[in-house]
């Protein structure tokens, strides 16, 4: 099977805004898959305003919106159309849940342009209303990796502390693999990503179809995290804060693998996305003021 598409389509021009450190993790005898994800520094801290940018311009509509959504809009000739889906996209969020959005837009984007796997259920848009929070997965994506499927079941947190980020993560992780049923109705009910047309639909339903194939959690869902926090304090230059941030990662990876382990997950089916932010409430607040979320 050839690789799903990915929805967005200025990886390169990401990759410069949310950049990863090269480096290889063991956590005991094994290899895991953790990703050391950092914005670039300025003036002491890290610099949130390039991250801010390409919110507005491309990550926000892409997030909240389906392929197909976007696509329909984008058929629309209007030099105002790429603005129009940006203000309709700040319309599903507020201020009482963009703290936890703003970490579900980040997974997003790591997952698509890191890991390469595409939103294939887009849940921000179906909310009744904005001041809802979105249940269950905080993403849902998938990718062929060496002709195998994976459905990526994907969790975010912001939070001060890493390590207690770790420990919500690691049991809503667990809470979300457990609940598999509910987020295949959904696929089911709402798949969409690019390219998609019926035979590969159908491939995929059959594949991930937990009454048909009993073993599908076991054999196909992987569950990514992100993991946003501000208990890192060296900021001074890229090289410092890179040293450091290195530093400090392999005690937190040590951290969360070994509470995944505790709750009976295998680490080899859960990728770690690591973001330090100089302040976890001045990005919240950010957030909402840059892109003018409302109540």
């Amino acid at each position: 099977m050839a690789k799903l598409k990915t929805q967005l389509e200025n990886s390169a021009e990401i990759r410069e805004i949310l950049q990863e450190v090269d480096v290889s993790w063991k956590w005991g005898d094994d290899s895991v898959d953790a990703r050391l994800i950092y914005l670039p520094c300025a003036n002491g801290e890290c610099d949130i305003s390039p991250l801010f940018k390409i919110i507005e311009s491309c990550l926000l509509a892409n997030f909240v919106f389906s392929h197909a959504q976007i696509e329909k809009r984008l058929a629309i000739k209007s030099p105002e159309v790429a603005e129009n889906l940006f203000k309709n996209a700040v319309k599903f969020l507020s201020k009482k849940t963009a703290h936890g959005e703003l970490g579900e837009l980040i997974l997003f984007t790591l997952l698509d342009v890191y890991l390469e796997a595409p939103k294939i259920l887009s849940k921000v848009s179906q909310k009744s209303s904005r001041r809802m929070p979105v249940f269950g997965a905080d993403a849902v994506h998938a990718q062929y990796i060496d002709g195998s499927l994976r459905l990526y079941l994907g969790e975010s947190k912001l939070y001060k502390s890493f390590k207690s980020a770790a420990t919500k993560a690691t049991t809503s992780i667990s809470n979300a693999l457990d609940n598999y049923e509910h987020e295949f109705s959904l696929i089911q009910t709402h798949i969409n990503f690019p390219d998609i047309d019926n035979d590969i639909e159908e491939e995929l339903l059959s594949f991930l179809n937990p009454f048909d194939n009993s073993n599908v959690v076991e054999d196909v869902v992987h569950s990514p995290c992100f993991i946003g926090f501000s208990d890192l304090t060296c900021f001074e230059d890229d090289k410092t804060y890179i040293d450091s941030y290195t530093k400090k990662a392999s005690e937190y990876i040590g951290d969360f693998y070994s509470k995944l382990t505790e709750k009976g997950k295998p680490c080899g089916k859960t990728t770690l996305l690591m973001l330090p932010f100089s302040s976890i409430t001045d990005v919240v607040n950010g957030f909402v003021d840059y892109m003018g979320i409302e109540k």
